[in-house]
């Protein structure tokens, strides 16, 4: 990343570059402390109360985790009935005040923002929002929704941030602007049904002499959502907010059966393009909240082949057709599978050979509800260690390979190149880049060359320099003349992870008081051994040659 913070971005020939002309490299995580539904869906229950106070110190708690697991980005997908009523107008609420709270905790913490203008989830604060009384479908195509819409982000791009004194439109700590997240487009079908839409569709085609019919509905469409994008950048630039664009393009697969949305993106003035990730969903029945399954046993290595080989999949983001978009992921993760630790790495590969140069996770799990949360999608430090460490390893990954390249496997269970490592058979996932030693589970022979010296280990378990029966990571940071050893607690699922829990009972047991050996040997220098429970501690290093 730039050393300098923050740096405004552009888009030059499809490539997303600072201002200082480099290449833009961006790992991170979805983090929305500043969303009702957060509090709403994971806090509620647990008795936790929905004050500022709360979300804040959540906030501050979790940027902390960020930059221990190696984020330089979070995106937030806005949900307008949080702070708007039903013409798009700014409603003061808390959760408008603690977005400004959160982007300028990420402006002191050096995180760059990814800002979704546009969601709707399960629960709404303010019942006369625009978004709230709309679907998907109408957000781009009611006249009076897009309406409200743009007054919405004329007013959010121009209000100063409390916390900073900066409009949002001049802070470059939020890099792009997406628009909408996961937009929906009416089929013909679907059209015909509706009487508001099919009278729309009506007065396009008597405005331009054509017949009625499917193939003149693609043209609609392709207008519409062309229209709908050009004018927000046209609102955005007009009012000097100079972040790129983004447009949502969904899932795998969500161009088949709609090239002509797909034409109306490509030929639009959004200078990026974003998509999602989650291997398992195919094997989910929907909807995926009510029909819970563990996907932990399943080998998706393959899929992400298929995924990079196949032009409905993701293959068509290597087509000529995207060439001068930007690329990045909006979201990614496992699906119902909060114990394996073998796959983001994989992804992470992936993204880069699509050419993918900001991808964030869905989404953090703050330490406040960790260990009372179960459900589709759970990433935390401390109760899923593996996969955390997974997750930072995946980071490097990103961080260290070129952008764009025949992605390919070393077999169907496993994969190893530069200086990583995975495995499906043996659930691990290994780095030995840049002096740093990580690990997602023991290691009994790493199949890449480890570090000739070794500044920092993270790792999960038994390696060539560690042996510990612990089941919490542990973080090393070697010094000149010393050695700082943290100890995470030690986690144990209590029920099923992959299952959704809201009784307020734990999900997860951490053990912050048993106690258990643990030794070092750092080539060169007198192991150190030591009897403790988990905590951080502090040593000396005596040189084996002294």
């Amino acid at each position: 990343m730039s050393t300098e913070f923050p740096q405004s971005m552009t888009v030059d020939d499809g490539v997303l570059r600072f201002a200082s002309g480099q290449e833009v490299n961006l790992w991170g995580s979805n983090f929305q402390p500043n969303l009702y539904w957060e509090y709403k869906f994971r806090m509620e229950h647990l008795g936790l109360p929905q004050t500022v106070e709360t979300m804040q110190a959540m906030c501050d708690d979790g940027f902390e985790d960020m930059k221990r697991m190696g984020c330089s980005v979070i995106r937030c997908h806005l949900t307008p009935a949080d702070f708007t009523d039903a013409e798009g107008n700014l409603v003061e609420t808390m959760w408008l005040d603690m977005l400004g709270y959160m982007i300028a905790k990420a402006r002191k913490n050096e995180i760059y923002v990814y800002i979704t203008f546009i969601n709707h989830m399960d629960f709404t604060l303010i019942e006369e929002s625009f978004v709230a009384n709309s679907t998907r479908e109408d957000w781009i195509f009611d006249p009076d929704v897009v309406e409200a819409t743009q007054n919405y982000v004329r007013e959010l791009i121009n209000l100063k941030n409390p916390y900073t004194g900066i409009c949002y439109k001049d802070d470059a700590t939020i890099a792009v602007w997406g628009l909408v997240n996961e937009p929906e487009y009416s089929t013909y079908a679907q059209m015909m049904s509706d009487a508001k839409q099919k009278s729309r569709f009506g007065v396009w085609l008597k405005a331009n002499s054509y017949p009625w019919n499917d193939v003149y509905y693609s043209k609609y469409r392709e207008a519409i959502v062309r229209a709908y994008i050009d004018d927000l950048h046209g609102i955005l630039r007009e009012a000097g907010a100079e972040q790129p664009v983004v447009w949502n393009c969904n899932w795998p697969r969500m161009i088949d059966g709609r090239s002509d949305i797909f034409r109306a993106v490509a030929d639009s003035k959004a200078e990026a393009v974003s998509f999602c990730l989650y291997p398992g969903q195919d094997d989910i029945c929907d909807p995926f909240v009510e029909n819970a399954t563990d996907t932990s046993a399943k080998n998706y290595l393959p899929f992400l082949q298929h995924c990079f080989d196949d032009y409905l999949h993701l293959g068509w983001l290597r087509s000529e057709q995207f060439a001068d978009k930007a690329k990045l992921v909006y979201e990614f993760e496992t699906m119902y599978n909060a114990s394996s630790s073998y796959l983001h790495p994989a992804m992470a590969k992936l993204f880069r050979s699509l050419g993918v140069q900001i991808a964030t996770m869905w989404t953090h799990t703050f330490n406040a509800y960790s260990c009372y949360q179960g459900g589709s999608h759970i990433l935390n430090l401390k109760t899923t260690p593996k996969k955390a460490a997974s997750y930072m390893i995946a980071g490097e990954v990103f961080r260290t390979l070129p952008r764009g390249f025949q992605f390919g496997l070393n077999s169907q269970t496993e994969d190893s190149f530069a200086d990583f490592a995975l495995s499906f058979d043996q659930d691990i996932s290994i780095s030995c880049a840049n002096d740093t030693f990580m690990h997602s589970s023991d290691v009994s022979l790493c199949p890449v060359e480890l570090p000739k010296t070794v500044k920092r280990i993270v790792g999960y378990g038994n390696s060539p320099f560690v042996q510990y029966g612990g089941s919490g990571l542990y973080f090393i940071e070697v010094e000149e003349e010393s050695v700082q050893i943290e100890l995470l607690p030690h986690s144990k699922f209590l029920r099923h992870s992959w299952e959704w829990h809201t009784d307020g009972e734990p999900v997860v047991e951490l053990d912050d008081t048993t106690i258990l050996p643990f030794e070092l040997k750092l080539p060169g220098f007198d192991p150190i051994c030591f009897k403790k429970k988990p905590g951080q501690y502090h040593f000396p290093l005596f040189s084996q040659d002294a």
